[in-house]
């Protein structure tokens, strides 16, 4: 997809920013940076393409305070009409890779970048170098009446945050990061709680009793997200942790008989869908509410397995009661995943225990 993308990078985009950046400011180097820039684009890949426009950005803003050129960014940023899109993109890269010398300057630039282009990737240096400052600035932001602006402190401090340069003290002390989900729980904005719960679900996997008691505290008050604390916990839950499961409600111990798990067909070749289908019977006296989830076991270049669980569904079973479930799975080569020759192991995995096992064979 980002291969796609980077063709959207071209020079127009450039040309955009000569335009806002002239206006914004006369002695922008204008004819310098479209020189310099377009050529270099050939080749590159998308965050490629972004860092060489933003390093030319700021090098054509010229010899002047580090300061100075920020606060033309600024300006640039609000300007109407609005930048927008790819255009707004390499601007948040700027103050990424240059911000850290004027931090002050540069954390007012991220209040308006990032409502054009998130700037959850800038902040991670200022984390890292500037972590004290940095953290009283995104402490304000979670009172800022822009949703975009309230995301950042919660998407910005995530621990494992995606594609994101590592902040270590954020993975081994995760409660500066707390305290902003704290006042960002009951945000109006479903992107922003949609944020917390991500940055939840990252501290489960290395702290999940802390998200654990967090979770219980919050699942008391009566208006709370449900939505967002079973997306906070996704991980846990696959995990079969039992804290996890009473948050949610589920039954921690199932008390079920399986009858029949299978999968088919039993060979298989890219493209092809697997269909999982179980029979399962409550032994309990009363109805149980149960996660059910599916467990393959991936063939690695080594000829070894790695186990990835699958979200199938979540049923209330009354007591005696016998249902049949279905799960039907694209067998095909992805991005995040790549499918060997060779035997792939499947569970079936209730309340967080693995119940049943089969197999199918994929062929490459």
């Amino acid at each position: 997809m980002a291969g796609a993308f980077k063709h959207s990078v071209d020079a127009t985009v450039v040309d955009e920013l000569a335009r806002r950046f002239a206006a914004a400011d006369d002695r922008f180097a204008t004819d310098d940076f479209r020189r310099r820039t377009t050529p270099q684009l050939d080749g590159l890949e998308l965050k490629a393409r972004m860092e060489v426009i933003a390093r030319e950005l700021w090098r054509a803003l010229g010899d002047r305070a580090p300061a100075s050129s920020m606060a033309c960014l600024v300006d640039v940023v609000r300007a109407e009409p609005a930048v927008e899109g790819w255009a707004a993109w390499p601007l948040a890269t700027v103050v990424e890779l240059f911000g850290p010398s004027c931090p002050t300057e540069a954390l007012d630039a991220m209040e308006h970048v990032t409502k054009r282009m998130s700037c959850e990737f800038a902040v991670r240096p200022f984390l890292r170098d500037h972590f004290d400052q940095t953290y009283r600035r995104l402490l304000e932001f979670t009172d800022h009446d822009d949703e975009r602006v309230r995301r950042l402190p919660s998407e910005g401090m995530r621990p494992r945050l995606p594609w994101g340069a590592g902040v270590p003290r954020l993975v081994a002390d995760p409660h500066p990061g707390l305290a902003v989900l704290q006042r960002l729980r009951h945000d109006p904005s479903e992107p922003v709680r949609r944020s917390v719960a991500n940055h939840l679900n990252d501290v489960a996997k290395t702290h999940p009793r802390l998200v654990i008691d967090t979770l219980e505290a919050w699942a008391t008050e009566p208006d709370i997200d449900r939505r967002m604390i079973a997306h906070a916990l996704r991980t846990l839950v696959k995990r079969g942790e039992p804290g996890a499961l009473a948050v949610l409600g589920f039954t921690t111990e199932s008390s079920v008989d399986v009858e029949r798990f299978e999968v088919s067909p039993a060979v298989v070749e890219m493209g092809v869908h697997v269909t999982l289908t179980t029979d399962v019977v409550s032994t309990a006296r009363d109805t149980q509410r149960l996660v059910v989830d599916f467990v393959i076991h991936h063939v690695n270049a080594s000829g070894a397995t790695s186990p990835k669980v699958f979200k199938w569904t979540t049923i209330d079973l009354a007591a005696g009661e016998r249902r049949t479930l279905t799960k039907r799975r694209l067998i095909q080569q992805a991005s995040t995943r790549t499918y060997r020759a060779g035997t792939h192991r499947v569970e079936l995995q209730i309340a967080g225990r693995i119940v049943a096992s089969t197999s199918f064979e994929v062929r490459v």
